[in-house]
């Protein structure tokens, strides 16, 4: 089982069933992912754990296309969030050199709840 670290926010939308696409670099680890796996989410605020299960990977070049398929809501966003601002947010994460060495990629993700 694979872990990741997430902030609240993301943390509950995820766990709520809201938001359903986590979007990250698609460096080494994310490229051994595959679907049918375990993710645990740890909230970085309470240190808890939320498990997900990857139901679809999809990759892309860089963010503008990747978050021109989803809906803002599906990425964590809110919904009035234009693809600009997501872009310009995933920006202060990852650095466009990042961006074009990976890409980036899109887990499509179901809450284990239970």
């Amino acid at each position: 089982m694979v872990t990741m670290q997430l902030v609240h926010s993301q943390w509950l939308l995820i766990k709520a069933g809201i938001k359903t696409i986590e979007i990250r670099l698609n460096d080494t680890k994310r490229q051994a992912l595959h679907v049918d796996e375990l993710v645990t989410f740890i909230d970085l605020a309470t240190g808890q754990p939320l498990t997900t299960k990857i139901i679809r990977i999809e990759t892309y070049v860089d963010f503008e296309s990747l978050l021109s398929q989803y809906t803002a809501i599906q990425v964590g966003s809110a919904p009035e969030t234009s693809v600009a601002q997501m872009v310009q947010e995933m920006q202060t994460l990852y650095s466009p050199a990042q961006v074009r060495q990976f890409g980036v990629v899109a887990l499509q993700l179901q809450p284990l709840i239970g």
